[in-house]
């Protein structure tokens, strides 16, 4: 199936059941945050490496965790119940604590390049990006940062400091938007970097209308 090419001027995208059998359904256009708060609302994402166009992708099937379901973080390996939680206060240094992890030879599939990075910092900035931090003293235990629109959460990234950090980090974040009413965690596809804490896999279908009524 052949994909879209988008425009520069127009920020929309078409609707997420045209991508292809490997989720891409675009290429090009930027990273604003009209275009990407588009993106997230349409059940869209971005993903590309250095030297590469855009590209957009939504793939079937999604992968979510419903914040009731997650296990709480107390059984995870590495917990220690006199870490410090702290929320937006450290997310630029976990940005780049995530980055540099990302960004060693070979790289993976999760790269940050500085374009993508000043992208999310945009996002923080007006108020659409958060991060949650993990840390035990002056050590990073863990974090995660992503996108919050109506109550829907989309992660982006995990970083593990220590041992199980990203999983811990996940968890407590759940926990978090659990008492404040959000729908879901958007992990995107079934290859984040932690154990199963409860995902729920569905059709990238059910997927759009979750994410319809939670962004309302």
């Amino acid at each position: 199936m052949p994909f879209f090419q988008l425009s520069e001027a127009d920020t929309g995208f078409p609707p997420a059941h045209f991508a292809d059998e490997q989720g891409m359904i675009a290429v090009g256009g930027d990273l604003s945050t009209g275009r990407l708060l588009n993106a997230y609302r349409s059940g869209i994402y971005f993903w590309f490496g250095p030297m590469d166009f855009i590209k957009w992708w939504s793939p079937d099937p999604r992968l979510i965790l419903k914040p009731a379901d997650a296990g709480p973080p107390e059984q995870l390996s590495g917990y220690r119940p006199d870490m410090e939680v702290t929320f937006d206060q450290h997310f630029e240094p976990l940005l780049r604590q995530i980055q540099e992890a990302q960004n060693i030879p070979p790289m993976g599939e999760n790269w940050v390049t500085e374009q993508m990075a000043e992208a999310y910092l945009s996002l923080f900035e007006q108020g659409y990006a958060h991060s949650l931090e993990v840390r035990h003293g002056t050590t990073w235990v863990g974090g995660i940062f992503g996108v919050a629109i109506g109550k829907a959460f989309f992660a982006e990234y995990t970083y593990s400091g220590t041992e199980g950090g990203g999983a811990i980090a996940l968890s407590l974040l759940a926990r978090q938007l659990q008492g404040q009413g959000y729908h879901f965690v958007d992990v995107q596809k079934p290859t984040i970097d932690t154990p199963d804490l409860g995902f729920t896999e569905m059709s990238r279908m059910a997927y759009l209308d979750l994410v319809k009524a939670a962004c309302a």
